[in-house]
């Protein structure tokens, strides 16, 4: 079954072992207790079924970030809509590697061969959740661009428990680690949750590089699609097109919803 990272029972795992009250029926419900409110319930990209909606809310839901466009059961169920809906890049993954590399943009392309022209030295890992340079960087990253990804020690926790969903994914040039990525698993899906590039890296292209790499071993792995995540034309232009350019397909999630106690 094709569900997002953060609805996959592996990620329900992790986030109870990273010590969150969490619900771990479906939908993957994390709870927070606030005084004098009690407890309130957030989903991530979900619920799937809108028609247990009004079981949720009766049950402490009061906050999710909807998986789907579809505003008429949720307001049914006594929601209201606060953030308007983001979109995400969907890699599908059923065709061939020479299917994918014809449905690439031209510039997408020409930027892999010449990474592939650089004869970069490409290596897999599966990920024990130790410490990685790869975090080490993309932490500084982050930082300087006020960005707030998912916990590195949340993600690490992820991959304690499932050490072969947890793949990195490494370019290395002349000996030294000029870029890296890392894929969690989960089902049909797999998702691209960090990246890091260094500056000859990108000159290199070597994300190019790694992200077709990535995609030829996940449909080995059995894989359908694999998802880029957020596509932010107006933050971040350049990783967006980058994002879409490989032949991925823009969908548009429902955006943020709140019920409040009494209305």
């Amino acid at each position: 079954m094709s569900v997002p990272l953060q609805q996959s029972p592996a990620f329900a795992r992790a986030l109870t072992a990273f010590g969150a009250d969490v619900s771990c029926d479906a939908p993957v419900v994390l709870n927070r207790h606030i005084w004098p409110l009690g407890r309130i319930g957030f989903t991530s990209r979900g619920p799937h079924d809108t028609s247990d909606l009004r079981a949720l809310r009766r049950d402490g839901l009061r906050i999710f970030n909807a998986e789907h466009d579809a505003p008429t059961p949720y307001k049914s169920a006594g929601f209201r809509q606060i953030i308007t809906p983001a979109h995400i890049a969907e890699w599908e993954l059923c065709a061939t590697t020479d299917e994918r590399r014809a449905a690439l943009h031209p510039k997408w392309r020409n930027q892999l061969r010449r990474a592939e022209a650089a004869k970069l030295r490409l290596r897999d890992v599966n990920w024990d959740g130790m410490d990685h340079p790869l975090f080490q960087h993309a932490d500084t990253t982050a930082r300087s661009r006020r960005f707030r990804p998912l916990p590195t020690a949340l993600i690490a926790t992820f991959a304690q428990l499932n050490p072969e969903d947890a793949l990195i994914f490494e370019s290395y040039d002349k000996g030294h680690l000029i870029a890296a990525i890392l894929v969690l698993r989960h089902g049909e899906t797999a998702t691209l949750q960090t990246a890091w590039t260094s500056p000859n890296g990108r000159r290199a292209h070597a994300h190019n590089l790694l992200l077709f790499h990535a995609a030829d071993r996940l449909t080995h792995l059995g894989h359908k699609t694999f998802d880029l995540g957020l596509v932010e034309t107006d933050n971040a232009p350049t990783l967006a097109r980058f994002k879409l350019r490989t032949g991925a397909a823009l969908r548009k999630l429902g955006g943020t919803w709140i019920a409040i106690p009494g209305l």
